[in-house]
């Protein structure tokens, strides 16, 4: 709790959470689940049909799962990171907090994380950076979302 700055930043970060849940991704990555399954299934058949042995199923199944988790898992959840970071500012928007500086929290997370941060193709969630850039970009569109719900008028930013 001593790494956020103020309640605008808690307030995004408990939003964040919370969006997980309204979006329901639990419940999508067990459906989604399934699917993957059979990918590695897919996968699976596609290598042992080229190397045909018992010794080679084992190596098989490791492709498949690796191939699995790699190139659909992981990016699927980074998605679903993306989203709720989105949905959270919405939130923290609607609830007339300022969401002027959430980027600052993923900028200082970055700061903090720089060296032993794991590069985003192998993670569950976006990099600090990106994370930081997608909601610099959605600013104005949260801004927007604040405003429309009579909020109070936010002071001027100093840096």
């Amino acid at each position: 709790m001593d790494f956020v700055k103020n309640d605008d930043e808690l307030a995004f970060i408990i939003a964040h959470e919370m969006s997980h849940t309204i979006l329901q991704h639990g419940a999508e990555q067990m459906s989604h689940s399934r699917i993957f399954d059979i990918i590695s299934i897919a996968l699976s058949l596609i290598i042992w049909s080229m190397v045909p042995y018992d010794t080679g199923s084992i190596f098989t199944e490791k492709i498949a799962e690796n191939m699995q988790e790699y190139f659909f898992s992981l990016p699927y959840e980074r998605v679903l990171e993306k989203e709720a970071d989105i949905v959270g500012m919405i939130l923290s928007a609607k609830a007339c907090f300022d969401v002027r500086n959430n980027s600052q929290f993923w900028h200082r997370m970055n700061d903090l994380n720089e060296e032993n941060e794991m590069p985003e193709f192998l993670s569950t969630h976006p990099s600090n950076i990106n994370r930081a850039r997608d909601l610099e970009d959605f600013l104005p569109q949260a801004l927007k979302i604040r405003d429309e719900c009579n909020c109070y008028k936010l002071p001027e930013k100093k840096f």
